[in-house]
């Protein structure tokens, strides 16, 4: 358990074999306890009749939908992507025995899914309260279409993402090392070239949107106005997350893009609409070391309108002098 502030459970798995016992050793420190020190441990056998009978139901079924979850606070390190205890088997199970299998995770954070190729469909819910029940089921019936984006990179491994390397996560256990720099979440992704698992932004929907006549205009020395059309090609209404990315110049020494903006924006069947965003002296400046204040390099800015962070649908350019 590592710097668990707050109460936590934290699980894992081992393999044992029939009469070969095996030692089991807790690191534990009661050195950043807010709420007073304590420590239980306790331990389940795995249940294959549970498998079995989660199989056996799966397999007579049209459709299999499994929830999936994680439990996560504040003051609690996160240590593996794997889901806890035995579930990636459980799902694996099932998933091959009924092809229209659904995961529905609970988690605060990426998790690995060694199961993905064989699912139908992930919902990230993340944890959403007491209507959880509800609010799912009109997912996954399609009575509302899902319109939500990542608010984070989901790694296809552990050696992705800044924070991998032994010496900054971590480091010597009572420093954590940032070395990422200004390299943070996707801007890292996008300079070392990893591909992840789900980028910052993505989300899916019943319907699908078109991008179209992106417009880029001079609003002054260092701002600009983009617009761009949005159509709803699908047969359902929907909303459309617009995510607005800007590239600096290479004098500016900053990653390869980074969001300036978004706009949702809800549309019927075939309508489309314009969407406008506005870049200032704020979204544009980067703080120079120099000089020590926010400074806007000439050269040439690249725009870039997208569904999420690797799916660009418009570009184009403005330069600053």
């Amino acid at each position: 358990m590592m710097r668990a502030d707050f109460g936590q459970t934290v699980l894992g798995t081992v393999d044992l074999k029939a009469g070969r016992p095996v030692p089991i050793e807790v690191k534990y420190s009661n050195a950043s306890f807010i709420m007073g020190p304590g420590l239980s441990l306790g331990w389940k056998p795995p249940d294959p009749d549970m498998l079995a009978k989660a199989v056996a139901a799966a397999k007579q079924s049209d459709m299999a939908i499994v929830f999936a979850a994680e439990q996560m606070g504040e003051g609690q390190d996160k240590i593996t992507l794997a889901l806890p205890g035995d579930q990636d088997r459980l799902i694996r199970a099932i998933a091959q025995v009924n092809p229209h299998t659904i995961v529905v995770l609970h988690n605060s954070n990426p998790v690995a899914m060694p199961w993905l190729s064989q699912v139908a469909a992930v919902v990230e819910a993340f944890y959403p309260g007491q209507e959880a029940g509800v609010s799912i089921a009109r997912v996954l019936l399609g009575n509302v279409n899902p319109l939500g984006k990542l608010a984070m990179t989901f790694p296809a491994n552990e050696h992705q993402g800044p924070g991998a390397d032994f010496l900054d996560y971590p480091g010597d256990v009572t420093t954590v090392n940032y070395s990422e720099g200004i390299l943070v979440g996707y801007r890292w992704y996008d300079a070392k070239n990893q591909e992840p698992l789900f980028p910052f932004g993505h989300g899916l929907s019943y319907t699908a949107f078109q991008y179209s006549d992106l417009q880029i205009s001079r609003t002054g020395g260092d701002q600009a106005t983009v617009k761009a059309r949005i159509t709803n090609t699908g047969t359902r209404e929907g909303a459309e997350i617009v995510q607005l990315y800007i590239g600096y110049p290479a004098a500016a020494a900053e990653p390869p893009k980074q969001l300036k903006g978004f706009e949702k924006i809800r549309l019927k069947p075939g309508e489309g609409k314009i969407v406008t965003m506005k870049l200032g002296k704020n979204s544009l400046a980067v703080w120079d070391v120099e000089c020590h204040g926010w400074k806007a390099y000439p050269g040439v800015y690249s725009v870039m309108l997208g569904s999420s962070s690797r799916d660009i649908r418009l570009q184009g350019s403005f330069p600053i002098k």
